[in-house]
């Protein structure tokens, strides 16, 4: 009785929405799910920052990429900032299409392939995997994105995996 009285006055954790927009307008939205829609566009932050998600999309992991036909491509690392204000991308439209890419982590580690076998290697790319989550989790800590609880379980999960 206790424990669902606790559990019913726990506040849920506020989830933010992230509003993107693109001068011009229409680009295309793609989030570590895959295409989110077209710009304008309003996204929930687990869109962004999702618990699950695939090992070779890792890399995607809190970015927003935006691209339109004849633009270069814009990866932005989405900030507390962001969340906060709302995301305005002015396209280059006049150059060759390329890539911009959000900054770097700072991590000593790189994007490693998914585990192909149960060889050393790839239990070397099991850790590296976990490293770059906690990574990832301990900024979404920092900048406010999760509690100390939230990082605490998902931590748990994370160590306790296979």
């Amino acid at each position: 009785m206790l424990l669902c009285a606790l559990t019913a006055g726990a506040a849920e954790p506020t989830l933010r929405k992230l509003h993107i927009e693109s001068d011009p307008s229409g680009a295309e939205v793609m989030l570590i799910g895959g295409k989110a829609g077209n710009t304008p566009l309003t996204v929930g932050e687990r869109a962004i920052y999702p618990n699950d998600y695939p090992d070779n999309r890792a890399h995607l992991y809190g970015t927003v990429t935006l691209r339109r036909a004849g633009c270069n491509t814009v990866v932005h690392r989405v900030t507390l900032d962001d969340l906060a204000r709302g995301l305005k991308v002015a396209l280059d439209c006049d150059a060759a299409p390329a890539v911009r890419p959000a900054p770097a982590i700072a991590s000593s580690t790189t994007p490693a392939p998914p585990p192909a076998a149960s060889n050393p290697a790839t239990i070397e790319t099991v850790y590296q995997r976990r490293l770059r989550q906690l990574q990832v989790m301990q900024e979404l800590l920092d900048e406010g994105l999760i509690d100390a609880a939230e990082e605490q379980r998902i931590r748990r999960r994370l160590l306790d995996a296979p």
